[in-house]
């Protein structure tokens, strides 16, 4: 995945004024390509950031728009954000590029069930309903829903109850399929409250035309206002109709809104330099978790080898799921920070841990070097600060009545795991108790890491004792 410093180096002399694509698209319906125009929106500030290279332009931060400070006034630092299909359009960018091609093919609404192609598959160009404006406008970041849809659904189907049999040449173009891979996957942002210089272009939002209860249309914001003085919606409305950009939000409520992720960091140095840990050269492995923002529950693994010539990626980024209420700052091997890791926070802690051993109802796996120990009907890790063996894994005798977790649970969760060393060395009663890495139950954690069974296996069989491998942890 590539990235790009600071949204746009569009050269839009003037809001309203729309201009070709500064560079060129990698995506959807290449014959449109030339006619797509995009403008700075009216209702947006320009923008400029701590990069002299970067011409004052229309720049989408993380979350908000930068405000164009003047000179003596300390511009806000470039933000990161993905190039997943690497054609150095920002994916936000690339999405509108991609809606704005459904509407110049001007497609009506419509065409029967199909059985279409997996993965990269769509119906034809000529006939598609309001999901499918969103999948084609993703797919032209390089997004491809069909694929990400169907792989959660496997990977979580507790998240999807709707979906029974998954079904790759349909799931995908539900919206109630699609709402929770975005709950679970892009940021959520204000609907109610949002002020207007909240809404960005290439934003994906939910929308319920009261036909029946819940959201039952879905579309992306433009970069253009409607009659009502709010961004128009591009989308396939119904029957009788060609995708098109409507005036929407005057009369049908948006339900949920959702943003493209900011890129995750490349190397593991700005994630160390993150939480302030030096590693020691003895230290040959990294596993790196990034979530984007502090209360974010939903984040990305990346494994790092190093060598002679520094790090190098090994694998392919994983999903993962971290605490409901998001991170705070764990007790490892970095400085301790605030907001801190307390008992009962629901959050992940953030920071450098060494990693303990693995462990699961079974026997070793096969190919696992790592410590491995087989868990039984008596063993607890004790969460009660009031206890003398408070963060311990002890037997249940020992626990007597104290508060402890069952480590041989019946749930699955922990049929593969992973302890992190948070609180370890000289425990702080209430600092927070078992924080492991297990198998993800299809949503957040109650302060632990979870992940699918075979990207865990995957981890923990490239695990090396002799590479003194280092878990770090840390908010965007």
């Amino acid at each position: 995945m590539m990235t790009l410093f600071l949204l746009l180096a569009l050269l839009i002399p003037t809001a309203g004024t729309a201009e070709p694509l500064p560079l060129p698209d990698r995506g959807i319906f290449a014959d449109l390509d030339g006619q797509v125009r995009i403008a700075r929106p009216a209702w947006l500030e320009p923008a400029a950031c701590r990069d002299p290279s970067r011409p004052v332009a229309w720049l989408l931060a993380f979350g908000s728009v930068v405000g164009f400070g003047s000179s003596d006034k300390a511009l806000p630092p470039c933000v990161q954000l993905a190039d997943t299909d690497g054609d150095g359009l920002p994916d936000p960018l690339d999405v509108l590029a991609g809606a704005k091609k459904t509407v110049l093919d001007h497609a009506p609404y419509g065409g029967p069930y199909r059985t279409i192609p997996y993965p990269n598959g769509d119906v034809p160009r000529s006939e598609g309903v309001c999901t499918d404006v969103v999948i084609r406008a993703l797919r032209n970041a390089g997004i491809d829903l069909q694929r990400l849809v169907h792989e959660d659904i496997l990977r979580a189907p507790k998240a999807y109850p709707m979906v029974h049999k998954p079904n790759p040449s349909i799931d995908h173009r539900r919206v109630k399929t699609l709402l929770p891979w975005f709950q679970r996957h892009w940021l959520p942002q204000e609907t109610e409250r949002a002020r207007i210089d909240d809404w960005l272009p290439g934003d994906v939002v939910f929308m319920d035309t009261l036909a029946k209860p819940g959201p039952d249309h879905i579309g992306v914001v433009s970069d253009h206002l409607g009659p009502s003085g709010r961004p128009l919606i591009i989308n396939s409305w119904t029957d009788g109709y060609r995708t098109a950009e409507m005036d929407l939000m005057a009369f049908v409520p948006v339900t949920h809104r959702f943003r493209a992720p900011r890129a995750v960091q490349g190397s593991p140095a700005t994630a160390l330099a993150a939480v302030g840990y030096q590693l020691p050269e003895t230290t040959r492995q990294v596993v790196v978790v990034r979530v984007p923002d502090m209360g974010a529950s939903r984040g990305v693994l990346t494994r790092w080898q190093r060598g002679p010539s520094g790090w190098t990626e090994v694998g392919q980024p994983v999903p993962v799921d971290i605490g409901a209420a998001g991170g705070a700052w764990g007790r490892g091997l970095g400085p301790l920070r605030q907001p801190l890791k307390m008992e009962g926070d629901h959050r992940s802690p953030l920071g450098a841990f060494r990693i303990g051993t693995a462990f699961g109802r079974t026997a070793r796996p096969a190919g696992v070097a790592w410590p491995w120990r087989q868990t039984g009907a008596d063993d607890r890790w004790v969460d009660d600060p009031q206890s003398p063996h408070y963060n311990r894994w002890v037997s249940a005798q020992v626990a007597g009545g104290a508060s402890a977790e069952t480590l041989a649970r019946t749930d699955g969760l922990y049929d593969v795991a992973l302890v992190l060393e948070h609180n370890t060395d000289h425990p702080v009663a209430g600092g927070g108790s078992a924080i492991f890495v297990h198998l993800t139950s299809g949503g957040p954690t109650v302060g632990c890491t979870s992940l699918a069974r075979e990207p865990l296996l995957e981890l923990l069989r490239w695990l090396r004792p002799a590479a003194r491998p280092v878990w770090v942890q840390v908010a965007d």
